[in-house]
Order: C-alpha cells, then sequence, then structure tokens
C-alpha cells in the first residue's frame, strides 16, 4: 500500500497540525525543523519544536552542517524517539547561507560524511529529506551515497536547491532510482490526480505532500480514496467548519488564544479555498485577534453557505 505523509514545513507542521492532518489519513508526519545547535545548546524555543512523546508515527527532522554537531544531537534524540530525518533538502536563503539544509549538497563528500556520521549515531530508522540537487540534478549521486551509508528511507523533493520552488517538479527524474530502500516523491502535489501522477512518473513507493495540505488536511484522504477507487469527494462544509474548530482549539491549547488566533490565519485561504465571499471574509478575520469574536466569525461565514450545520 502506497503511503502518504506530511512534509515538514517550517512555521507549519506543529503539533496542531500534525495531529489535524493524521486524522485525516496522513500516515506518518514530520516536526518542524530542528536546530542541532539550538538543541545542544538548549534553546526552549527549539525544544518546544520536539514532539510530544504520546504523538503517533512522526519523524524528528534535524539541520545543520557540522559533522559532530549533528551526529551528537542525533544521538540524543534517537533515544527519546524512533524516527530521526536529516534536513539536505530546505532551500531557504539563510538556512543555506550557513550550509545546513539544501546547503549540504554544494559538497557530495561532506554530504556523505554527515550522513555517515549520523547514521552510525543514531540507533532507530533514519531517513533523509533531500533535492535533486545544488543547482543540477545529482539524484543518482545523491541517492547511491544515501542508500550505500545505510539510511532507511529517502524522501526526494524533485527540484533543485537553488530553484526553490519554482518551476515544475521533474517526477520523472526519480523514475532512473534503483529505488532499493523505500523513496518518496515530493513536490507540487496538490490534488490527487498530482499524486497519481507523481507516482507513475517517478516509479516511487509513497508519497510526500507539503503545501497542498496546508488548510486542506483531507487531501490526505482524497489521495488514498483516489488511488484505491479512482473517485474521491470533497469534505462537506460541516466537516471542513469542524476540522478548523478542532485545529483552532489545539492551537489554543498549544500557543494561547492569542497564540491560537495568530497562527490559524496562514491556515484560512486553504479552508476556505472555493467558497464564496472567502477573500473578504479572510480580509477581515485578519484583523481579529480575540479568538472567541474569530471563531464566531468563522462560524457565521460557514452558516451563511449551508442552512443547517450542526456541531
Amino acid at each position: 500500500m502506497v503511503k502518504i505523509g506530511l512534509a515538514p514545513m517550517a512555521g507549519y507542521t506543529d503539533r496542531a497540525f500534525r495531529t489535524v492532518c493524521s486524522k485525516w489519513g496522513a500516515d506518518f508526519v514530520f516536526s518542524e525543523m530542528v536546530s542541532t545547535k539550538g538543541f545542544l545548546m538548549g534553546s526552549l524555543k527549539t525544544v518546544d519544536l520536539l514532539p510530544f512523546p504520546e504523538e503517533g508515527n512522526v519523524a524528528v527532522q534535524i539541520f545543520g552542517n557540522e559533522t559532530e554537531e549533528l551526529s551528537k544531537a542525533a544521538e540524543i534524540l534517537s533515544e527519546r524517539y524512533s524516527w530521526i530525518d536529516l534536513n539536505a533538502g530546505c532551500p531557504v536563503k539563510k538556512v543555506v547561507r550557513k550550509g545546513a539544509g539544501g546547503g549540504l549538497l554544494r559538497d557530495l563528500a561532506k554530504f556523505r560524511e554527515i550522513v555517515r556520521a549520523v547514521r552510525k549515531s543514531v540507533k532507530c530508522k533514519f531517513s533523509v529529506k533531500t533535492r535533486l540537487g545544488w543547482n543540477k540534478n545529482d539524484v543518482v549521486e545523491i541517492y547511491r551515497i544515501l542508500v550505500e551509508e545505510g539510511v532507511d528511507e529517502v524522501f526526494i523533493h524533485a527540484r533543485t536547491v537553488v530553484q526553490g520552488f519554482s518551476g515544475k517538479a521533474n517526477w520523472k527524474s526519480l523514475s532512473v532510482l534503483d529505488k532499493k530502500i523505500p523513496t518518496f516523491v515530493s513536490g507540487d502535489i496538490f490534488t490527487p490526480e498530482n499524486a497519481k501522477e507523481a507516482l507513475e512518473e517517478s516509479g516511487c513507493q509513497g508519497i510526500l505532500v507539503a503545501r497542498g495540505a496546508i488548510g486542506r488536511p483531507w487531501i490526505f484522504k482524497q489521495i488514498r480514496d483516489f488511488l484505491q477507487h479512482g473517485t474521491y469527494s470533497e469534505p462537506s462544509l460541516k466537516d471542513i467548519l469542524a476540522t478548523l474548530n478542532e485545529h483552532i482549539d489545539l492551537l489554543i491549547k498549544e500557543k494561547g488564544e492569542r497564540g491560537a488566533a495568530k497562527e490559524i490565519r496562514k491556515f484560512l485561504a486553504g479552508y476556505t479555498k472555493g467558497l464564496e465571499g472567502a477573500r473578504r471574509f479572510r480580509d477581515e478575520a485578519m484583523k481579529i485577534e480575540d479568538i472567541c469574536n474569530l471563531k464566531q466569525a468563522i462560524y457565521k461565514f460557514f452558516v451563511r453557505k449551508a442552512e443547517k450545520i450542526s456541531f
């Protein structure tokens, strides 16, 4: 069976969103990127990104650029968690400028050294999320390194680091890989149709959904339905409202009422996509700081779309 996961996204894949996506069918999820330097220094902001022990199938994703630092942090974390992932694909300038994330792909010899060291330190499942290469397609060499160094799973965003999110993800470029270990395709998966095409073109065993899940966590169920039955349905207004309310309540527990009101804003475009009057509603919602008033505004917006919505 094809596995479908939620990709790591800084500022998005916190505990609240991971929980919502898991309930809608994500087989596994990732934490936000955890700085190994921050973790080893005891930064509370960094530690707060770590999953709760009771969370389900979640990968703790680490990033950094120093072999010893990455190795030590991975060793400590692997004693607490069952899955460690190394970020070797983030294209954000402030990350790659320090040689971390996608910056690791600038020097594949150094990249191999880091992967080898982390693999030796991690006693649990170890995966790597990467890209096609730094500024050109080196995916065959990158994949060979990962297989030879004993990585358990590989997640590949089908763009180079320099591309960022421009252009179109080149799923077909992954078809040349021998898939000796479970390999997942990522990039430009916004619909169930995208997911099916990405699997067919890449020959991968699984899918990683990133931006396509923001405010639309039901995409995991839709992809599963489409792959298994060739069809899928859109969630009802009642289901969308219930999910949005649950998301807000989870954020309140994590970040407090004021924090929740601010955090949920980045998800509203997805939750209201395609609904009449959504843009005007979002413009108004962005100005609401009181969480009770925001929930009331959300309720009124959805009630206007349907005569009967019950909780």
